[in-house]
């Protein structure tokens, strides 16, 4: 008789492991939610991965568990390149730059901006859990610019203030400047003008 562990495995065999099988259903999220926008379903994220229904099922309970997983990849990828804009700066000021820099590169970069574009996309959706994917990815993205204000404020080389009201005040002023902020879409204001603002709310 044939043990259990002898049998030959019934169904479709696994053509990637498991990391790579994610991968590739996240990012044919983006192919996908880029071509059909709200009409987005889980068939047209299939055709674009290639990849078989129960794949999909083995990594995200649904269309909006992917949805929400793009949004937090994202997020998390641009706070560490703010992250390390910060720890790299040489003072505070140049610190509270490099991070304004860093939103506005989101902006300079054709491939950074379309993904900011699609990450719109996915609050027009509706996703559930979209809303806290959201106020979490607010909270990564600011927590290098408390940190630099924070930093200046013990050294002296800004006014004491509230390093978080002042972080939080400064990140909503840079977005809507960009154009990253819920507003509908326009033009960024000058980067330049925009920073020496920021910088004055701080005392530098």
């Amino acid at each position: 008789m044939t043990s259990a562990a002898q049998r030959p495995r019934v169904g479709r065999p696994r053509t990637y492991d498991a990391g790579t099988e994610r991968e590739l259903v996240i990012d044919a999220g983006y192919t996908a939610l880029r071509e059909f926008g709200e009409s987005l379903t889980i068939s047209h994220i299939l055709g674009a991965a290639g990849v078989s229904t129960r794949s999909f099922y083995r990594h995200f309970a649904s269309k909006d568990a992917l949805l929400c997983a793009m949004y937090r990849r994202d997020a998390e990828y641009v706070a560490e390149r703010l992250r390390e804009r910060v720890e790299s700066a040489a003072a505070p000021r140049t610190a509270v730059e490099g991070w304004i820099d860093e939103i506005y590169a989101m902006v300079r970069s054709r491939r950074r901006h379309e993904r900011v574009s699609v990450l719109r996309s996915i609050e027009a959706n509706r996703a559930e859990g979209a809303d806290a994917e959201a106020a979490h990815a607010r909270r990564l993205l600011i927590s290098p610019l408390r940190q630099a204000i924070g930093t200046g404020v013990a050294s002296g080389d800004f006014a004491a203030v509230d390093d978080r009201l002042a972080a939080e005040m400064i990140a909503a002023a840079v977005l809507h400047a960009a154009g990253l902020s819920h507003v509908a879409a326009r033009p960024p204001l000058d980067q330049g003008a925009v920073t020496e603002l920021c910088l004055r709310s701080i005392g530098a």
